[in-house]
């Protein structure tokens, strides 16, 4: 995605990283603080989005593993082989689409 480098103006192309920085193509690492993504309530969103699905996927991981444990061993140890390698993907879209439901309710409270 593209953002401004704030202190510069600078345009660049930056990706998120396991530890939450944005790094351009040069490996510059930067702060959610220090870019610009054209928008602040849509890179706030986009934020709260992917913390919202990584949160559903862990609490689908969760219920998954509560009772037995057989459905959470089906998909972690039998997940990636056969047929079974899609349950990882269906789960993450499931998290995406919670976080989306969950974004739009939101987004109605704010608006009333």
């Amino acid at each position: 995605m593209k953002a401004r480098i704030k202190k510069t103006g600078e345009i660049v192309e930056v990706t998120r990283n396991k530890h939450g920085l944005y790094v351009d193509e040069n490996r510059v690492g930067y702060t959610l603080q220090e870019l610009n993504f054209g928008n602040e309530e849509d890179e706030h969103w986009q934020d709260f989005r992917e913390r919202a699905a990584i949160a559903a996927m862990q609490g689908t991981m969760s219920i998954l593993g509560s009772s037995d444990r057989t459905a959470f061993r089906d998909i972690v140890v039998e997940g990636f082989r056969g047929d079974k390698k899609t349950y990882p993907n269906q789960i993450a879209e499931f998290a995406v689409a919670c976080a989306d439901a969950l974004i739009d309710e939101l987004k109605k409270i704010k608006c009333n």
